[in-house]
């Protein structure tokens, strides 16, 4: 039996040194790793260049020192497994919460805003986070086009990268919102004559965006680096001045 929790606190150290029998050191390429070992079971931590990690080996269910209990659980986080952490490092410096993202662009609006992503981000947290600002660059410049404000070929540039972008994903969500979403969108003219259409389209991307029960359950925990075609989504992206 192994579990895993992520230490962020001396005093685990502390405790670990003064509670148990032995302590050794092992030294390895990536990490250094110190065994404690109690009488029925061990702890390891694994010492990387930026963050520690905590293992307790038991053969049978161990009751945690109050100490231990605190700590963040990671057993069975694919992300702080040994292939995850080579690819992609310390998941601490990867990791976001999109709804703050998605708040960076309602402030930006139209102004120029650079998104940076990384290989160990999750592959459903950054679709989200394209879909929802290619959606909202599409929508602001709708509005603009009917004050004719902007030409017709701005808005259309815009409607082409955001139909590219639903369809990348849809091995990322479920299939059938987005097959929903897209026959709304498809068709830029219906978007602008019958108002109906594009209601029932914001109406329905809204409840995508937010919900999480629309990812595919196969894909939602995939870092980006394993999607073939995520150069392509992060062109779609890019803004230009």
């Amino acid at each position: 039996m192994k579990r895993e929790f992520l230490v962020e606190d001396k005093k685990v150290e502390d405790y670990l040194q003064k509670n148990s029998l032995t302590c050794k050191l092992y030294r390895y390429k990536d990490k250094n790793s110190y065994m404690y070992e109690f009488s029925d079971f061990s702890y390891v931590i694994e010492e990387y260049k930026d963050f520690k990690k905590l293992v307790l080996i038991s053969e049978e269910d161990v009751v945690l020192d109050e100490v231990i209990a605190n700590l963040e659980e990671l057993t069975n986080d694919k992300r702080y497994s040994k292939e995850y952490l080579k690819l992609f490092g310390n998941p601490k410096n990867y990791e976001f919460d999109e709804k703050k993202i998605f708040e960076k662009c309602d402030s930006a609006g139209l102004t120029r805003l650079d998104l940076h992503f990384t290989d160990g981000m999750s592959g459903a947290k950054v679709f989200r986070v394209v879909l929802y600002r290619l959606n909202q660059i599409f929508t602001l410049e709708y509005a603009q086009y009917l004050k004719k404000e902007i030409e017709y070929e701005v808005l259309e540039k815009t409607h082409k990268k955001l139909t590219k972008a639903l369809k990348y994903s849809k091995k990322v969500f479920d299939q059938q919102i987005i097959k929903q979403i897209k026959t709304d969108f498809e068709d830029l003219y219906m978007l602008l004559n019958h108002q109906e259409t594009f209601q029932r389209y914001v109406l329905n991307f809204q409840m995508f965006i937010y919900e999480d029960s629309f990812y595919n359950a196969n894909y939602a925990d995939k870092p980006i680096h394993f999607f073939d075609k995520k150069e392509k989504l992060f062109n779609l992206i890019k803004e230009k001045k």
